[in-house]
């Protein structure tokens, strides 16, 4: 473990002197680093998103990121349910729209970005892997990749930054990046195609962001309000939500009938359309449930690494106390 993170933290300065040129530039994404980089002549049919503030990663992060993988074969008759080949990109905007500045830097959250990206390689590698195993640094020479396996050990992860606060706006950066590289001589600075061969989004969230995701609140300078997903709906974008059963948002059934309303007409009055429905599924979660970045930062403060290492996977676990994150703040804000 000292090794893989002495490792990261020397990579740390090259990271963070890409986010300065980022936050320098005038674009609304990029790309600052990439784990398990694939063939350059990959092209991604499916681009699965995770959007969070990695405040830290915990493992309800790394169970939405996995399960899509690891239960791609049991549908459509044994084929994936999202067309191949796939990449993966853990997006961090700079300007969250529901979120306070944290104790723990920008800078801090992509490295832990960097960590969570090997573990989740590491947890499709060995899907037995527990969360307080140590994994080994990512090397692509150690699995040769299999076509017909539905687990890509061999599936390339991008640490991106977007300074777009909604998930409309992001796609359409990603999209708009994606041209303008297309078409200058930066070219390779990106790894997804432009429209019309741009590669589907699905974002990975939990029921708690869905709910968000179709609040009207949010989106107040359109009328209807729910107008303003169409052109992510239209551009062929899903989600995959995991539910969450709590006393917040419900039970299983309860998230069940989210979903059936929507497809009912229920949000037609605010906007939403009935057929964005097929382009939502809703899967049942079975690990992470209960654990938070609340939880995390709450036990690292009080110095109880037994359950910081239960709730997160050891990487984070040891850089977050290597690091001293939260021990003096454990809200997510910063301390007046």
């Amino acid at each position: 473990m000292p090794s893989r993170l002495s490792r990261l933290r020397s990579q740390v300065p090259d990271l963070t002197s890409a986010f300065h040129t980022f936050q320098s530039s005038s674009s609304s994404f990029s790309i600052l680093r990439t784990i398990n980089a694939p063939n350059p002549t990959s092209v991604p049919k499916t681009l699965f998103i995770l959007d969070s503030s990695f405040n830290p990663p915990s493992r309800a992060h790394l169970e939405l990121a996995t399960s899509v993988f690891k239960e791609a074969k049991e549908r459509n008759g044994g084929q994936p349910k999202y067309t191949r080949p796939w990449r993966l990109l853990l997006l961090f905007s700079t300007h969250n729209a529901d979120k306070a500045p944290s104790a723990a830097t920008f800078e801090q959250r992509l490295a832990l970005m960097c960590i969570l990206a090997e573990d989740i390689i590491e947890s499709l590698r060995n899907p037995n892997l527990t969360t307080s195993s140590s994994p080994t640094p990512v090397n692509p020479r150690q699995a040769a990749p299999d076509s017909s396996d539905p687990v890509p050990v061999d599936l390339p992860i991008d640490i991106g930054v977007t300074t777009q606060p909604y998930y409309t706006d992001k796609s359409s950066a990603i999209a708009s990046v994606s041209s303008s590289a297309s078409t200058s001589a930066s070219s390779s600075s990106t790894p997804y195609p432009a429209p019309p061969n741009h590669p589907q989004h699905i974002h990975l969230c939990g029921f708690d962001t869905l709910t968000r995701i179709l609040n009207p609140k949010y989106y107040p300078t359109f009328t209807p309000p729910l107008s303003a997903l169409d052109p992510y709906f239209a551009a062929g974008h899903g989600f995959r939500v995991t539910q969450r059963p709590d006393d917040d948002y419900g039970t299983a059934e309860h998230q069940d009938q989210f979903l059936f309303d929507l497809a009912g007409g229920a949000m037609r009055g605010v906007g939403g359309k009935e057929e964005w429905a097929r382009q939502i599924e809703m899967v049942g979660g079975e690990e992470g449930v209960g654990i938070s970045s609340t939880r995390v930062r709450r036990a690292a403060k009080k110095g109880d690494w037994a359950e910081v290492e239960g709730l997160c996977t050891r990487g984070v676990a040891g850089w977050v106390r290597e690091e001293g994150l939260y021990e003096g703040d454990d809200r997510g804000a910063k301390m007046a």
